[in-house]
């Protein structure tokens, strides 16, 4: 899957033309690279470009400078949710999101 993860910068324009509206994970960085520490939160989508342009709108996102998107699209829902557990226990995102109970759920087993 690592060849298939883009990037994309953390504006409304560059998501609006880059990533698209398909079954997807992603996770959302400071930077350009993804180190555990650096990762603000992950998560998967029905439609990725809806659900990332939301998040733009996200208080916490904006104070923690988030800056870069990493994504992967066309996706199943078995595959999204499978990448999205791999990368919550990889980069342990501090932000909760939606729900934080799911990513307790995603941690526990």
């Amino acid at each position: 899957m690592k060849e298939d993860l883009h990037k994309t910068r953390w504006t409304r324009l560059a998501i609006r033309l880059h990533v698209p509206s398909t079954m997807g994970v992603f996770f959302v960085t400071a930077r350009g690279r993804a180190v555990a520490g650096e990762v603000f939160v992950v998560g998967s989508a029905t439609n990725l470009r809806k659900r990332l342009l939301e998040l733009l709108d996200l208080e916490a996102l904006r104070d923690k400078s988030a800056g870069v998107v990493h994504w992967v699209s066309d996706l199943t829902e078995e595959q999204a949710r499978l990448a999205e557990r791999l990368f919550v226990r990889r980069y342990d995102p501090p932000l909760k999101g939606d729900s934080g109970s799911r990513y307790l759920d995603i941690l526990a087993g």
